[in-house]
């Protein structure tokens, strides 16, 4: 069928240029008809296109994120596609064999893009536009290091990394052990994960990156190394975290500390964003390489998280300033008119 489609799409092009050709002669009728052909062209390209997939069958959650849901409605922790760590399994062969558009490995592997229409997160997903800030690019590198050592568990619980989902030929990451599957995939749980959002019992601090990211495959269960410029280690009591509102551009919380600590918090360290602590303004500071963390004294505090767009404030006035430049434009040309 190649003639046939290389004839066809000439049609469509020399339709669309007659089209462009009407849009230059002007006239209200030599208008319609450009708007006309612009209109059919993609449509019946288009037409040969087949839906060969029902919507529930592309973006419905699996029995794997229905457990997750069961097992943690709140969303504290994370997922981490485990096949990513390892070599390439015969079942993933076979299974990709009979599965040329890669629909429902999107849907299994958790290490891609389709766990965020289900909103549940992970840590390490693929970064295929290399969109990843330094920090994380890093820490990526670590985790694959760390998955060939099997006494590393430390490092994927204190990341909030509960749960992990793999081929069933593929052994599983540092920590974790199996809680259910199907004929394909093995679900894992990890020993002991820690909540995304938490106040400290354990910590190091380091003076700068490289030093925290020495200290990374020594830390001990749920310890977070904390670039605060200094060198020491600290503990605290057990303290207690009320969470009133939680989403991607802002998080408001109330702790209460026995013991003056650090609040870790499972998002990227950047520059756009304020925290306040009580109203006044917190510094926040590089946990875990990539993430954040704010400290807290002792006692019942209030927190608020808000996330910043670079550039808002700016970019806001953009339509305003498109409005004028075109009004002044318009003026010009009437003006100019004879």
């Amino acid at each position: 069928v190649l003639s046939e489609a290389l004839a066809e799409a000439g049609l469509f092009w020399t339709a669309t240029v007659v089209a462009l050709d009407l849009l230059k002669r002007g006239g209200r009728r030599a208008l319609w008809a450009s708007v006309l052909l612009l209109t059919a062209v993609p449509i019946v390209a288009n037409r040969r296109i087949a839906r060969t997939f029902r919507e529930e069958a592309l973006f419905a959650p699996t029995s794997f994120e229905r457990f997750i849901a069961r097992r943690d409605p709140n969303g504290a922790f994370r997922t981490v596609g485990g096949s990513r760590y390892r070599l390439q399994s015969a079942l993933e062969t076979e299974q990709g064999a009979n599965d040329e558009a890669q629909i429902e490995f999107c849907r299994r592997n958790w290490t891609q893009y389709m766990h965020c229409l289900w909103k549940r997160g992970t840590v390490f997903n693929d970064d295929y536009d290399n969109g990843d800030l330094s920090r994380l690019v890093s820490l990526r590198n670590v985790a694959f290091r760390a998955s060939s050592y099997m006494d590393a568990q430390a490092f994927f619980g204190a990341l909030s990394l509960r749960w992990a989902i793999r081929f069933r030929d593929q052994q599983g990451l540092p920590g974790f052990h199996r809680v259910g599957g199907d004929a394909l995939m093995d679900w894992d749980e990890h020993e002991r994960a820690y909540p995304e959002i938490r106040l400290l019992t354990s910590w190091q601090e380091e003076q700068g990156a490289l030093p925290a990211a020495n200290v990374l495959p020594l830390l001990g269960s749920g310890q977070i190394v904390i670039e605060s410029g200094v060198r020491k280690t600290g503990a605290a009591r057990p303290g207690r975290l009320w969470i009133l509102e939680k989403s991607p551009e802002r998080l408001r919380l109330q702790a209460q500390a026995p013991d003056s600590t650090w609040l870790f918090v499972l998002r990227g360290y950047w520059n756009h964003r304020t925290v306040l602590l009580d109203g006044a303004p917190a510094d926040d500071f590089p946990a875990q390489l990539a993430f954040s963390a704010i400290r807290v004294p002792a006692g019942r505090h209030t927190i608020e998280w808000q996330e910043r767009v670079p550039g808002a404030a700016f970019s806001r006035w953009g339509p305003v300033v498109f409005v004028f430049a075109a009004v002044l434009l318009l003026f010009r040309k009437r003006k100019a008119a004879p």
